[in-house]
């Protein structure tokens, strides 16, 4: 296996914090809505990658309404998912199935612009072969790169399935720690600390994205924030960066304390 290295730096991330997860989930859900927007107007379609787990549960049911009420022509916005659990799509854990309830149904967006990692049966390496010809298709030039990419953080800095420790089994090219320089578009992640398999994109690829949104919430995510936004090699999520980024994050991921909680008034 090889050795990672240091991550590209396009910039440092712009930090966006909220009193609570309502409002930094209708932030995202302003940021998304109008990439979206931006890429129809300026490429007549939209690429996005979407996050997982159920911190963006609240920014994607907003999505659903802002993309009804402006109109927006959901034939041509084009859905992909950051990382999957190795669970069928109907799995109460599936990303997928969790994205499905709260944005793509509300829609009705047309089966052939979501693309699913198809997770659950057969080879994780398989799958991932399969969903990275398929992102090399449809994001592999300049012009058709991601537009958004939504990513959350969790308490260890993992970002996507992109787990400290794991090992990353990348089609054609064998077993490599997880790090910042997995080649190619996507890969299946073996995390010891579950057993189990998870399916991720990689960050070379995850970097292409013109604009890049992590939505971080919870107390025990203040010290390995502050190390992702100081770009900490260490840290997965410092080594996914767009044109632009943003880490929009609650107040208590912040290691702040409401009014209420200091003893005062909201």
């Amino acid at each position: 296996m090889r050795e990672p290295s240091s991550p590209e730096s396009p910039g440092q991330p712009h930090l966006c914090a909220y009193l609570d997860l309502a409002a930094a989930s209708a932030a995202a859900r302003d940021i998304a809505i109008r990439e979206i927007s931006n890429a129809l107007r300026a490429r007549h379609s939209a690429r996005v990658i979407l996050a997982g787990g159920e911190t963006p549960r609240q920014a994607y049911l907003g999505m659903a309404r802002r993309i009804a009420k402006e109109r927006l022509p959901v034939e041509r916005i084009l859905w992909f998912f950051g990382d999957e659990r190795w669970v069928p799509r109907d799995h109460p854990q599936s990303n997928e199935g969790m994205a499905s309830e709260t944005l793509l149904r509300q829609i009705r967006a047309p089966g052939e612009t979501v693309f699913s990692w198809h997770a659950g049966g057969g080879d994780p390496v398989e799958s991932a072969r399969r969903y990275g010809q398929t992102v090399r298709r449809l994001m592999g030039g300049a012009g058709s790169r991601p537009d958004l990419v939504l990513l959350g953080m969790g308490a260890d800095g993992h970002t996507a399935s992109l787990f400290p420790g794991s090992v990353a089994h990348v089609p054609g090219s064998g077993e490599f720690p997880v790090g910042p320089d997995i080649p190619g578009e996507a890969a299946a992640i073996y995390v010891p600390t579950a057993r189990g398999w998870r399916l991720t994109l990689c960050p070379v690829f995850l970097r292409t994205a013109r604009c890049t949104v992590f939505l971080v919430s919870g107390a025990d995510k203040g010290p390995v924030l502050r190390r992702a936004l100081e770009s900490d090699p260490a840290v997965p999520a410092s080594w996914v960066r767009g044109d632009s980024t943003c880490f929009i994050a609650t107040r208590d991921a912040l290691g702040e304390r409401s009014p209420a909680e200091r003893g005062g008034r909201q």
